[in-house]
């Protein structure tokens, strides 16, 4: 009888079981006061003022899921609120699902006559590091020919504005289908000259009228490119002219010609996984906004409008996490959570990150005990992932607040629960 009464009570604490019950009570019975901590006094010290703040506070909310030490938490847990950048929790989700981590994202390289045709599909991860590895993998297709011209087709995709703001800003690079470090470039005036900030890319023609253009100083100033995915597919090329055959060689953006012949598909030599890693811990728009418009991909490559390929990829995330996860009343119109037309509970984060939860390791580390990703737009900061209780275990938070607060309240918040 004693060994049956361990055995049980070492079941009640286990995570499979407080996750249950938290599940349970908040189909039936979410006013209990002995299951959830909706008093500030049940909280401890640390964590209690916090909570305080975030309940005066009539456009936030929060849910924290059980642990041995606290009961799970959960205040306007239902609900829908901007989630910002940890909607990207959300993509990588999605892209997991869609390609698998060991995901590789082509280009194609093909010839006719005398030029070498790019086509791009939105690899979201060309840099000029990269384009390195393609000329070396390109030399033997080119040993016996003459290129004297580079071809561009960016038609996988139209124009797109998705959730893009009017500064040069990097974290408004626009997407597009073939584009280079994430569609910015990065400058520094030295003696009065613009140059390239970085060594691996070499100073173009349109990154020098760029770089006159937006005044930049003696300090290095990424920005993104502001044009559409002609712009993007110049400065693409531009680049790729100078490391892959060390001059200038005219270019034409068009259509891949019919009778043009495939030579090369690279893969980018860094999967999914590895994207997925740099997405989240930088907050990169471009990346998430490429994945997500590639993710209803079946139709890449053909003649869709901008409001074809938006519409498709907005329908794929919908439809997709409403059977993956039950959701209701949720919006999600771009994969960056630059949109101020997204919206989420805290609760259906909750449930987003049961499912991340073997990739849990995709997210940024704050500390040892805190991996989460933060959201921030005007009047938002959100904080969303994992923090590791007493006993080691790893449980899941989500602080969802749509009104001007000090931007480090949610680290306090993720630390006073990890400690």
């Amino acid at each position: 009888m004693i060994s049956f009464f361990a055995h049980l009570s070492a079941y009640f604490n286990t995570r499979r079981f407080q996750l249950s019950f938290l599940i349970i009570t908040c189909l039936f019975g979410v006013n209990a006061p002995l299951t959830f901590a909706d008093k500030t006094d049940e909280l401890d010290s640390a964590l209690a003022p916090l909570m305080a703040q975030v309940r005066q506070s009539a456009k936030s909310s929060v849910m924290v899921e059980a642990s041995i030490e606290r009961p799970a938490i959960h205040i306007r847990e239902d609900m829908p609120l901007l989630p910002a950048s940890t909607l990207k929790i959300l993509t990588a989700y999605l892209a997991i699902q869609r390609w698998g981590l060991d995901h590789h994202f082509t280009t194609d390289f093909y010839v006719e006559g005398s030029t070498l045709w790019i086509k791009g599909y939105g690899d979201p991860y060309l840099v000029s590091e990269e384009l390195l590895l393609i000329k070396s993998a390109l030399a033997p297709y080119l040993r016996d020919k003459t290129i004297l011209q580079i071809g561009i087709d960016t038609s996988a995709f139209p124009d797109v504005d998705l959730g893009r703001g009017d500064s040069d800003n990097p974290y408004d690079a626009g997407n597009a289908a073939l584009a280079l470090n994430f569609n910015s470039v990065n400058l520094i005036r030295q003696q009065g000259v613009i140059q390239s900030a970085e060594p691996q890319t070499p100073i173009t023609a349109l990154a020098q009228t760029l770089g006159q253009e937006m005044a930049v100083g003696s300090k290095a100033k990424r920005v993104s490119l502001p044009g559409g995915r002609e712009m993007s597919a110049q400065y693409f090329a531009e680049v790729f002219s100078q490391i892959v055959f060390d001059q200038d060689l005219p270019i034409r953006i068009g259509l891949l010609p019919q009778q043009a012949q495939p030579i090369y598909q690279h893969h980018n030599s860094k999967n999914l996984e590895q994207v997925l890693i740099a997405m989240l811990k930088y907050s990169n728009n471009f990346i998430a906004n490429q994945l997500f418009l590639m993710m209803a991909s079946d139709q890449l490559g053909t003649a869709l409008s901008a409001t074809e390929l938006v519409n498709n990829a907005r329908q794929y995330a919908m439809t997709e996490s409403a059977e993956a996860f039950g959701w209701k009343n949720y919006a999600v119109v771009d994969g960056a959570g630059l949109s101020r037309d997204n919206y989420l509970s805290a609760e259906q984060m909750m449930v987003l990150l049961e499912h991340f939860r073997p990739w849990r390791y995709l997210l940024s580390q704050r500390n040892s005990r805190v991996q989460a990703k933060t959201g921030t737009l005007t009047g938002v900061r959100t904080y969303a992932g994992y923090y590791q209780d007493a006993s080691n275990e790893w449980r899941a938070f989500a602080l969802m607040m749509n009104e001007q607060i000090a931007w480090r309240f949610r680290y306090a918040f993720a630390d006073a629960l990890a400690n």
